[in-house]
């Protein structure tokens, strides 16, 4: 095991973190071309996640000496057939961390906050072309493209407004 390696601290996010989280999140919306995002600013992050009851959703972080490498974003859905779910909206790791297994540690900690709290699964998206599918393949995820024919569908906010006033 590297140096590094044996020096990250997996935790959940503190107020703090906020401005890293926004950072990092600008770094994967770069990977995913998204070049205008993200959209969320710290504070609005800040109230949405400490300063409202019950959010639903957290972030866990990995640290190393203090600065944020990596962290996994997850909220939560429901469905009548299992209950309470998950949905892992992002699962980052700086390039230079990426071989230095931080990836399974964010994992695990999500994974175990799940079992703890008998989420029935925990769904997530990943584009084609990411090799990071391969990581989630790995670890038992199955791909309900191939599977079962879905098609993941999305309104957006113009399109909300559109049918809102309709």
């Amino acid at each position: 095991m590297s140096d590094e390696t044996s020096r990250v601290i997996v935790r959940e996010a503190r107020r703090e973190d906020c401005q890293e989280l926004i950072k990092l999140s600008k770094e994967i919306a770069d990977f995913h071309k998204h070049f205008n995002s993200p959209h969320v600013d710290v504070k609005v992050l800040e109230k949405d996640l400490f300063d409202t009851p019950n959010p639903n959703q957290g972030f866990y972080v990995a640290v190393i000496d203090d600065n944020v490498v990596g962290y996994g974003h997850y909220y939560y859905t429901y469905t009548l057939r299992l209950g309470k779910n998950m949905c892992l909206q992002d699962l980052y790791v700086q390039e230079k961390f990426r071989s230095h297994k931080i990836g399974d540690k964010l994992m695990k900690v999500i994974a175990k906050k799940a079992k703890e709290e008998n989420i029935g699964k925990i769904e997530f998206l990943v584009s084609d072309w990411n090799p990071a599918k391969n990581f989630y393949l790995r670890r038992g995820a199955v791909d309900l493209t191939i599977k079962d024919e879905f098609h993941v569908y999305t309104f957006s906010k113009d399109a909300i407004a559109s049918m809102a006033l309709a």
